[in-house]
């Protein structure tokens, strides 16, 4: 195939990341601990991982577009970055949804600027919603052939009470879905989103 292919002609393939590992932190860079900054730099480099491993093993550039995705969302008040986005800005004057947004759609998008420079097609964007709604509903809305998922940070107790929103995925999306663990995954892999 041609260098330049239609995006109608291309394989779509939605990358769905989990947003717990692009959030940095509710407070501001000279209020971090070094812990928050250090789990906060493990947590993009996850990220970075996950989409390196998808970049060296499934993406094909001269025929592949790549949609991608990540949620937040907003009505969950219960999930810790939220929280602590919530006691931040009760001590401040931010607006904890709007700096977890901003933090989440930078990251994405360093991301694809990443992988563009790497001459993949991609498009990306932060859906409002659940993961475990949000994902299948784009990847149909999308005519997505497959959809890459990346793991969410989980306790054993979470998942013993509930479904991983990849799990979720796994059942209700309507095309191929791929899990990515992160945690599994090598550090070396890293090297091919730098060619």
């Amino acid at each position: 195939m041609s260098a330049h292919v239609p995006l109608s002609l291309r394989r779509k393939v939605v990358v769905a990341l989990d947003a717990e590992y692009l959030q940095v932190s509710a407070r501001g860079v000279d209020e971090r601990t070094n812990e928050e900054t250090e789990h906060a730099m493990a947590n993009r480099f996850a990220a970075f991982k996950t989409l390196a491993w998808v970049k060296a093993n499934i993406i094909r550039p001269l025929d592949d577009h790549v949609f991608l995705v990540t949620c937040v969302d907003p009505t969950g008040a219960w999930d810790a970055g939220v929280i602590s986005a919530m006691w931040a800005s009760m001590q401040g004057t931010r607006d904890p949804h709007t700096d977890v947004m901003k933090q989440v759609e930078g990251e994405v998008a360093r991301l694809a600027a990443q992988l563009a420079r790497c001459n993949v097609s991609v498009s990306h964007e932060v859906l409002r919603g659940t993961p475990s709604v949000c994902v299948p509903e784009y990847v149909h809305a999308h005519h997505g052939e497959l959809a890459v998922v990346q793991a969410p940070v989980r306790t054993a107790a979470a998942d013993m009470m509930t479904y991983a929103w990849t799990d979720v995925c796994v059942r209700t999306t309507k095309c191929p879905v791929l899990v990515v663990r992160p945690h599994e995954l090598s550090d070396s892999v890293a090297q091919a989103l730098d060619e």
